[in-house]
């Protein structure tokens, strides 16, 4: 007759009492945490990851100015005119990403983290810069002092990237060719 080892099981407990202690530790830190103690930490969902981001942005980027808002429950939008580029402000806002779209599934994926557990989490954070007319005269400087040996007589102005005409262009520069404002547009999208 074989008798039942009573601690046979134990392991699995001990692995999940672990696993529970390390959640709860990591947990804790992060509520403490320094870099985040002037974060809300109140269940409201999207209100509460837009008061969360506005914070951030506000500490990170104290000169720039920015919108933010909710869409829906599940969306918070961030607009702002020149300052700081996009890629500097996505490093702040995409951690309150909680979910993605996976189209090959045509589903939700949760990427849900225990700071999106804390500080909220949504789906969609959109971020929207915008450019100035100063900004645009700044980019085409860059531009002509770069490219201007391609265009000898001709000039691009900010009018005329206001006015769009620049996406007509005929110009392309070295062997791989690249239109004007494509050029102009990733020249803004870099410059602060």
């Amino acid at each position: 007759m074989h008798m039942h080892n009573p601690y046979e099981s134990r392991p699995a407990a001990d692995n999940k009492d672990a696993e529970v202690t390390v959640y709860r530790a990591e947990t804790d830190y992060l509520k403490a945490a320094p870099e985040y103690k002037h974060l809300s930490q109140e269940k409201n969902g999207a209100v509460q990851v837009a008061v969360n981001i506005r914070r951030e942005l506000k500490k990170a980027f104290p000169g720039v100015k920015f919108s933010v808002t909710t869409r829906s429950c599940d969306c918070v939008n961030i607009k702002w005119t020149d300052g700081v580029t996009e890629e500097r402000v996505k490093a702040i806002t995409d951690k309150y990403r909680d979910s993605y779209f996976d189209s090959m599934q045509d589903l939700a994926v949760s990427c849900r983290s225990r700071f999106n557990e804390i500080y909220g989490g949504v789906g969609y954070v959109f971020t929207k810069r915008e450019y100035s007319g100063r900004l645009k005269e700044k980019a085409n400087v860059i531009f002509m002092q770069k490219y201007g040996h391609a265009f000898t007589g001709e000039e691009k102005t900010p009018e005329m990237l206001k006015r769009g005409e620049l996406w007509k262009e005929g110009h392309y520069f070295h062997r791989n060719g690249f239109a004007v404002q494509t050029e102009i547009n990733k020249i803004l999208y870099q410059t602060e």
